[in-house]
Parts: C-alpha cells; sequence; structure tokens
C-alpha cells in the first residue's frame, strides 16, 4: 500500500476509534443523568477494558500500516559494488551458477588467471562470503547461504 494510502487508513482508524468512544461515553452519561446505568448495554465495569482493549487493537494496526518495511532483498548491481573488479567477476559467476562451482571452472568461465583467482577467492573467504571444500585436485567454492538468499 502507498505511504499516502496508509496515512489516510490510519487516521480513519484514529477517527473512528475516537467517535466510537465519545459515542459510549455519550451514551453512558446520557443513562447517568437518567439515572438508569443498570440498563447499559454492555455493564460500566466491562466497559472501560473493552475500550481499552479496542484502542490497542487500533493502535497495534496503525503502527503496523506506518511501520517501515525492511526486506533482506537487496541487487545485484549493488552488492557487487562492495568488491574489487576480480572479486566481483567471481561473486558474480557464482552467483550465476547456483553458489557452487569448482575453483579450475571459475578460472576457465573468467579467463582470470589461477594466482589472482586464488588470492581473490582466499579474500572472500577471510571475509566469509565463500566457503572453500577440497574436491579432488581442485576446490569446490560454495557462496555463503545468508547471501545467496540476500540476493536478487
Amino acid at each position: 500500500m502507498e505511504h499516502s494510502k496508509k496515512v489516510v487508513v490510519g487516521s480513519l482508524l484514529i477517527v473512528i476509534f475516537i467517535l466510537v468512544v465519545s459515542m459510549v461515553t455519550w451514551y453512558i452519561q446520557a443513562l447517568i443523568y437518567l439515572g438508569d446505568v443498570c440498563s447499559c448495554f454492555i455493564p460500566l465495569p466491562i466497559m472501560i477494558p473493552v475500550i481499552g482493549s479496542v484502542g490497542l487493537l487500533i493502535g497495534t494496526l496503525v503502527y503496523y500500516l506506518f511501520s517501515p518495511k525492511f526486506e533482506k532483498r537487496m541487487e545485484r548491481e549493488i552488492f557487487l559494488r562492495l568488491f574489487n573488479v576480480t572479486e566481483a567477476e567471481i561473486m558474480n559467476i557464482l552467483i550465476d551458477n547456483g553458489g557452487e562451482m569448482t575453483q579450475s571452472e571459475i578460472v576457465k568461465i573468467t579467463k582470470i588467471p589461477k594466482v589472482r583467482v586464488f588470492r581473490s577467492l582466499e579474500k572472500l573467504k577471510s571475509r566469509g562470503m565463500i566457503e572453500k571444500k577440497t574436491n579432488g585436485k581442485t576446490n569446490k567454492i560454495i557462496l555463503n547461504g545468508e547471501i545467496r538468499d540476500m540476493i536478487n
């Protein structure tokens, strides 16, 4: 829902609540004036907690409508700006391939020298971006699960 619509709906809920409380207060005051308090639809000792509960419900609803929504997702382009060129290229390739590749596949696809790929992977590993698992004569590179979930 757009912010302006949320403001209107929230304001409307508050106004309706105030109107209901005013009407109930007016009704009770009229019964007190007539000396017929016992004939209330809802007994007076129960009326106060009911009005308080409805107010709390409406307050919670308004807070929910106005509270900002935080999403864990991040655009890939913005995320990749956090890395140098080589690291960004490696991370991009990993994301494209489901977050798992061998180190030799990364070298083959990116055409970056083995030593530079190795050093970049070590930096990424030290920052917790990837995991390295031995897979025969090469390493299997696995993208951190939280990062995988966070990227579009």
